[in-house]
């Protein structure tokens, strides 16, 4: 299924990609691909941008990243070295995305990232989904739990030892709840974002932070985003 997320996040990519006259994104801490094979196809579908795409991360998912390379027809490349997103090697050139994963940064390595960013002139996107509200925190821990429910069959083997710690004590669910509810906690405002990035930039970027909604199943679902290109 589509998510309109996807759809916003592009149009975003692409404003900064013609902005920046590339057509190549380096997209770090990519784990298992996240949105952003979805969002090359929707540049390179819908607003013909020939875009390619190369995904990194600090320990690099090798069967994922085989996976998206195989399916993407050429689009998505993998590099299998580990890649530092706070000191990426200079001959990786093009717009640097993050999704979802600046909130295991602590200010201190944001600053780092993104002063790598300016440092190599490199044009940078960074988008976190939900936001530090009540309303969040709680919703994401209770749908976190529940699907440690629903989608604990479809992974893997469902062994005895599975099936006593989430159906009979629901001890991973528990889990799934927490580590949901400490995501939601830990993302950074637009505000904060736009702080730490002017506090490694002397003027030379043009930086741009913002929150958008689109319509979720549960009301009105916020995104974060970063936009940085040097001017």
């Amino acid at each position: 299924m589509r998510k309109p997320v996807n759809d916003a996040m592009a149009s975003r990519v692409a404003s900064l990609l013609e902005r920046t006259r590339s057509t190549h994104i380096i997209d770090l801490c990519a784990g298992g691909g996240g949105p952003v094979t979805e969002i090359g196809r929707i540049l390179a579908q819908e607003r013909s941008i020939p875009v390619t795409i190369l995904l990194t991360d600090l320990y690099p998912n090798v069967a994922a990243f085989k996976a998206l390379e195989a399916q993407s027809g050429g689009r998505v490349r993998a590099r299998y070295e580990s890649t530092n997103a706070t000191d990426v090697p200079g001959d990786l050139h093009g717009l640097r995305t993050m999704f979802a994963a600046l909130h295991h940064f602590q200010p201190d390595q944001v600053r780092q990232v993104l002063a790598d960013a300016v440092r190599k002139r490199a044009p940078i996107a960074v988008f976190e989904p939900l936001e530090r509200t009540f309303r969040m925190v709680v919703l994401v821990g209770l749908v976190s739990f529940l699907r440690g429910f629903t989608h604990t069959h479809r992974v893997g083997q469902l062994t005895p030892a599975r099936v006593l710690w989430t159906y009979l004590l629901p001890l991973g669910p528990a889990m799934f709840a927490w580590d949901g509810a400490v995501s939601a906690l830990r993302m950074y405002t637009a505000g904060e974002l736009l702080e730490l990035a002017r506090s490694v930039d002397a003027g030379q970027y043009e930086w741009e932070a913002g929150r958008f909604d689109v319509r979720g199943p549960f009301g009105a679902m916020p995104t974060t985003y970063l936009t940085g290109a040097p001017l």
